[in-house]
């Protein structure tokens, strides 16, 4: 009997990646895979499966056009098919609209058409992202595949999609175990189940009437793929091409011979599904891992009882083995170890900073429907006028298209048609955005326990989602509805239980959570901008309509406050993994106290309910105040009474905050001080030669010398970094201001502004300057990739201002500047943050 080898290596990059990072991939992996497969092309029997993430498709057709040429011209040969997908890479299934589905694989099929000449008939499979197949994602995709013409078939882990065992007396399913200690007897599964060692045939399967086909791929033919070296310092094995190659034949036999017994004679596939990269970038060595493959490659060509082959090919060549229903809403093996077994869409809901994404997403899916829901019913009303006696039938008609797979479509048509071409093209830059929002790198790679933080990506998706935002608001004038353009709205805007102020005007997006009394969330937009919508209009058009690979965007648009989860602030209920992750935001403050030198914070005032105390609007500002009461104790049973108003003042050029506290009774033994936290998550970037800068220069606000600490000062010579704390003595601040230079991969450079005005009379004894969030997720991810710097958080401004007479002070207002012309003043105390030696 005759096995078949499926190899699918999934070339990937995000969008908005890294210039040196994606060089670094193209120069060690995308340029040796293409010599690789160029020099087997002439080789008869070979054959691969290509799938190429649409970020990575986007950035290489501008970029390196030549890969797209070999890479064209080995599926013209016949050597190459390529597996289909979807354009941004999204995590679809987190979307609240069914024609996200049918957009993104009509977007990728645009793609493989331009580049490849290759329709969506012609694809051999379908990737999905991170291979979580949820029954919503199988069935939504599997529909939206069919009316491409393309086949479903997708590959889905065997481990975690077709469990190999199900309950028996003594699991971890026998709860009379569990609870009495006994075992069940009665603990058994009835239906049939596949066992491990032969899924290696193709599997029919069906959701809400969809017809879908899965490949199982095996995790060990993944780890021990190119597995030249060993993983850790107790890892000895090393995996040859041969070993491979037996591996694989042996494999196949078993599957073959327990095929016959289920009663189907079909020959059996091994699919081999890892990232393009495995090969050249992880291990920096392409000519070993080229060497490696071309053995491997050999040894297949060599056996007649083996063949390389198509996904699809096989299927319709050889059908599939039965229907059987895969254990769906489920992700791979590893990721759900990483995410505590809750897959993508459990994972972005649960974690507190990549819920603020999706709950801006929501913001601008909210606005899009409104307009949608009204052209539709126009549209609706002119086809059912005079015809019907009530509106019944305009209301299904409405709410059929809109939950359409083509809804989409429809509504463009109809804005094309009915409207303007002007409207229609930021209706299409709008939605084109929410798509790109949605990509999952920064949700995947950011929570993989070997990797760093990466809110990079999600900030600039935030970035143009702003834009987006206001673009509805511009499309709501011109279609005759209310503009909603500044607003004040106390909702539970993140779903976690909690109401939110949530603040919007023409330049800012504000949310301020009364837990900790804080802003949990903020992202301004240039001015120049914000009141020009063909401005707006044009910069999409460049940068997103079709991807572009780098741009300047932070230039005119950013998210100020969108803070990592800190660990210092985590609650922990037990080593095994119980606890309470939290956002660091900006505006929290604290009560420390001082005795003997020895400095304490007193109870979890950084955390503490806050309620509204008054709320108004008046012309262009909107004035908030926030109270909230504590008592506190100490171990030597004294108790005092410690209240806390925070009054927020927003408008068109910033926003105020001033701090106020009350300690009671007094106590000559013990000093207390104000703590606030100040933090801005914005830090600046260098994509080419990574030598990141920022700066703080401090102007005095008066005579009196305080002491400044400077934490964590990042000095880098070569490829190592040291972490040094300066302290110095200057004047009582006036005016700080955080500069963060941006260097993109264009060659521009520039520098924003962020400025804080202090004033806490004399009383402001100290200031600390730190990395806004120091640690994530520490103990839970590497080390090395768990702490944070100014580079990665942004900064964090912590002044100390002492209590008189029972009370403290402060006052800051915050106001920010894009792509200032800065010197340093010589007045001024400037610190550097980042620092590279000559």
């Amino acid at each position: 009997m005759k096995g078949y080898v499926a190899f699918c290596p999934h070339f990937h990059q995000p969008h908005f990646q890294l210039y040196k990072t994606r060089e670094e991939a193209y120069k060690n992996s995308y340029e040796p895979w293409l010599s690789l497969l160029q020099a087997f092309a002439d080789k008869e029997g070979f054959f691969i499966n290509l799938h190429f993430s649409g970020p990575f498709l986007y950035w290489i057709e501008k970029e390196k056009p030549q890969f797209i040429l070999g890479m064209k011209e080995l599926i013209k040969r016949g050597k190459a098919g390529l597996i289909g997908g979807l354009a941004d890479e999204p995590f679809i299934q987190l979307t609240s609209r069914r024609d996200d589905f049918f957009y993104q694989i009509k977007k990728y099929e645009e793609l493989t058409q331009k580049l490849f000449e290759v329709g969506a008939d012609e694809w051999q499979g379908i990737h999905i992202v991170e291979r979580e197949g949820g029954e919503f994602l199988l069935q939504e995709l599997s529909y939206a595949a069919r009316k491409l013409g393309a086949f479903p078939l997708y590959y889905l882990d065997a481990e975690t999609f077709y469990n190999s065992h199900f309950a028996y007396p003594g699991s971890e399913s026998d709860y009379c175990l569990k609870h009495f200690g006994f075992k069940d007897p009665y603990s058994r599964t009835t239906m049939s189940h596949i066992p491990q060692e032969m899924l290696f045939f193709a599997l029919r399967d069906e959701i809400g009437g969809q017809e879908y086909f899965a490949l199982p791929v095996h995790s060990k033919y993944r780890y021990h793929l190119l597995k030249r070296g060993a993983f850790t310092r107790e890892d000895k094995n090393i995996t040859k091409p041969v070993h491979y190659y037996f591996y694989i034949k042996d494999a196949l036999e078993r599957a073959g011979e327990l095929g016959e017994k289920w009663g189907k004679k079909i020959e059996p596939i091994l699919v081999i599904f890892e990232d393009a990269e495995k090969f050249g970038q992880w291990s920096k060595d392409p000519q070993g891992d080229a060497k490696w493959l071309e053995e491997f490659f050999h040894l297949v060509l060599q056996d007649e009882e083996l063949a390389f082959i198509g996904i699809k090919d096989y299927v319709l060549a050889h059908g599939f083995l039965d229907t059987y229903p895969a254990r769906s809403s489920h992700s791979y093996t590893e990721w759900e170890n990483w995410t505590a077994k809750r897959g993508i869409r459990g994972v972005v809901f649960g974690d507190e900073r990549l819920r603020l994404v999706l709950n801006r997403l929501r913001d601008v899916e909210k606005k899009q429907r409104q307009i949608e829901e009204h052209v539709i019913s126009l549209f609706s009303a002119r086809i059912f006028a005079d015809k019907m006696p009530d509106d019944s039938i305009q209301d299904m008609y409405k709410n059929a298209v809109l939950n359409s797979a083509e809804r989409y479509e429809i509504v463009q048509r109809l804005l094309e048609l009915n409207f303007s071409a002007s409207l229609a093209l930021g209706y299409q830059l709008v939605n084109r955005v929410r798509h790109v929002v949605y990509q999952e790198d920064p949700k995947w790679a950011s929570r993989h326990p070997s990797y760093g933080s990466s809110p990079y990506y999600d900030m600039q998706g935030l970035a143009y989602l702003f834009m987006a935002e206001r673009l509805l608001q511009y499309m709501e004038e011109a279609l005759n509805l209310v503009r909603d353009e500044e607003g004040l709205e106390i909702k539970d805007w993140d779903y976690d239980g909690l109401e939110e102020i949530v603040i919007r005007n023409k330049e800012q997006f504000l949310v301020i959570d009364l837990k900790g009394g804080c802003i949990s969330f903020h992202q301004v937009l240039d001015n120049k901008v914000s009141c020009d919508p063909d401005v707006m209009k044009r910069i999409l058009e460049r940068d997103i309509d079709s991807v572009a690979p780098y741009n300047d965007i932070y230039r005119i648009s950013i998210p100020l406050i969108f803070t990592e989860t800190d660990s210092r602030m985590a609650c922990s209920f037990y080593p095994e993994g119980g606890r309470k992750e939290t956002c660091r935001h900006s505006m929290r403050c604290e009560i420390e106290m001082e005795r003997e030198g020895e400095y304490t914070v007193l109870g979890n005032l950084a955390t503490v309910q806050y309620k509204i105390d008054e709320i108004d609007k008046k012309e262009d500002e909107i004035r908030i105040k926030l109270l909230a009461e504590e008592k506190i104790r100490l171990e030597d049973g004294d108790e005092y009474n410690i209240t806390l108003t925070k009054e927020f003042r927003i408008d068109q050029k910033g926003v105020k905050c001033a701090f106020k506290a009350f300690c009671s009774p007094e106590n000559s033994r013990i000093r207390f001080f104000l703590v606030p936290d100040i933090a801005a998550s914005v830090s600046p970037s260098d994509e080419i030669d990574f030598k990141p800068q920022a700066w703080v220069q401090i102007e005095s606000g008066g005579e009196r010398e305080i002491l400044y600490h400077l934490e964590d000062k990042q000095l880098r010579e070569g490829e190592n970094i040291s972490l040094i704390d300066e302290s110095f003595v200057f004047n009582e601040p006036g005016d700080m201001s955080y500069y963060y230079r941006i260097k993109s991969a264009k060659g521009e450079c520039f520098i924003n502004r962020v400025n804080y005005r202090l004033s806490a009379g004399e009383n402001i004894e100290k200031v600390v300057i730190s990395p806004a969030v120091k640690n994530y997720y520490q103990g839970y991810v590497n080390d090395e990739q768990s702490r944070l710097g100014y580079h990665t958080s942004g900064l964090a401004v912590k002044p100390k201002i002492a209590f008189k007479d029972g009370e403290a002070f402060l006052k800051v207002d915050i106001s920010w500047e894009f792509d200032v012309k800065w010197e340093a003043d010589p007045k001024a105390k400037v610190v550097e943050l980042l620092a590279y030696p000559k």
